[in-house]
């Protein structure tokens, strides 16, 4: 069959997917939103699709109501768009590292992708496609696929890297213009601020650092502005990051891998970034193989992880999953980042505020409720911030951990965790009055 042919997003689909086959679409700002919706509209044509999505910033249309006997939808990472299918069962969900996708679905592995649904910028001079603002698991999983089918957004950048494909690897391509979609704005609390303080006192000046999005990771970023010459190796880049690159801090001059190099899979923001990343030649798009894979981390010197959950229990499990009986996040990038850290000798940094729900309640806990998942094993813990300190895990015995851990848990909570844990954090109550 002729490969790299031009065709409308109907015909393109129907050629490519076949009853019972396996689809993925590229993830959160480079979601194929002109496929996805003509897949939505021809869904009477369609009979048990297998669709996988990773992190959704948009609304998944094959996921609503009616649909269910076309698409079976399944995610790898949940997020507040798709929560409510979730929730009633329109999208079932799979525990997965991130680092483990793209074997789990390749040509060798136990769930194989037939066709891969991609958003791609217009060809360069040498007429290749770049995937743009979405490649780390986009690529990997296309390049394994039976079948490619390209939206072709003029208004997705073109990024630097590995990751593109030329017409005669893309089997359908399809024309398309619509702006990619933003990541939210972060809104940053006094809170937030002061846990962003106490990280950024942690990074030393030349670290090579990963961090996620969200208003803790854009608060401690902004925090960044007093450090000097650090790089970044992660799995997404975001908009605070543009400003640290113009103000001098990010400048990747002493990274030992990819030296000169933003590293990263995906573009997490809005305009800002995403102009700011086309041709710009000192930013590299890559794969998970490189952006998540433990041992290549384990390679970068001067390694800081950057990241956050949402509970920690007394012995340092972290869930990073659930919130209340709800599941609204994954297992994500964090234990490879964290593994990584551990390989490379560098430090990981989780911070967390030390109450939610305004106050009503502990993110520290003595133990996790039943049924909740641990996404990071209490073996992995290294450093914890609150906005009450910081707590060193690595290395220290059970009760050592609990004292550090009251000792930075929100004031009205740290008297029923030093009772819940039989005193265990009795040094603590008292360093912290």
């Amino acid at each position: 069959m002729e490969k790299g042919k031009w065709l409308n997003p109907r015909e393109a689909l129907r050629r490519a997917i076949t009853p019972g086959c396996r689809i993925f679409f590229s993830m959160a700002s480079a979601q194929p939103q002109t496929l996805l919706q003509a897949l939505a509209d021809d869904y009477p044509y369609y009979q048990n699709v297998e669709v996988l999505n990773v992190y959704p910033v948009a609304d998944n249309p094959l996921s609503k109501p009616g649909l269910e006997s076309s698409f079976r939808c399944v995610s790898l990472q949940n997020g507040a768009p798709i929560v409510a299918d979730w929730k009633e069962g329109r999208i079932d969900f799979i525990p997965a590292r991130y680092s483990d996708i793209p074997a789990i679905y390749s040509p060798g592995g136990p769930s194989p992708i037939d066709v891969a649904l991609i958003q791609v910028a217009p060809p360069d001079g040498r007429g290749r496609f770049s995937l743009g603002a979405s490649a780390s698991l986009a690529y990997p999983l296309a390049r394994g696929a039976r079948k490619i089918v390209a939206e072709v957004n003029d208004q997705a950048p073109r990024t630097s890297g590995p990751c593109s494909f030329a017409a005669d690897e893309i089997d359908f391509l399809v024309e398309t213009s619509h702006p990619l979609f933003p990541f939210p704005d972060v809104k940053i609390s006094a809170v937030e601020k002061r846990i962003a303080e106490i990280v950024a006192s942690l990074v030393p000046d030349h670290s090579t650092i990963e961090i996620g999005v969200g208003n803790l990771p854009g608060a401690i970023l902004q925090q960044l502005e007093g450090k000097k010459e650090l790089g970044i190796h992660s799995g997404m880049l975001s908009d605070p990051m543009v400003d640290l690159v113009q103000k001098g801090v990010i400048t990747n001059r002493k990274k030992n891998l990819f030296p000169g190099k933003l590293v990263a899979g995906e573009l997490f923001g809005s305009e800002k970034l995403f102009r700011f990343a086309h041709e710009n030649q000192s930013i590299e798009i890559h794969p998970a193989e490189i952006t998540h894979n433990p041992r290549v981390l384990g390679t970068l010197q001067n390694f800081v992880a950057i990241n956050t959950t949402i509970e920690i229990d007394l012995g340092g499990q972290m869930n990073g999953e659930f919130l209340g009986e709800n599941q609204v996040s994954s297992i994500g990038g964090l234990f490879d980042f964290v593994e990584g850290a551990f390989f490379s000798g560098g430090k990981s940094i989780t911070a967390l505020t030390a109450t939610a729900g305004r106050g009503k309640f502990s993110r520290l806990v003595s133990s996790f409720k039943k049924g909740t998942p641990v996404t990071l094993p209490r073996y992995m813990a290294d450093t914890v911030v609150t906005e009450f300190g910081v707590a060193e895990l690595k290395n220290k015995t059970l009760r050592q951990r609990a004292e550090a851990l009251i000792a930075i848990a929100h004031p009205d909570f740290r008297e029923r965790l030093i009772e819940e844990t039989g005193g265990k954090g009795e040094k603590g109550k008292r360093r912290n009055g």
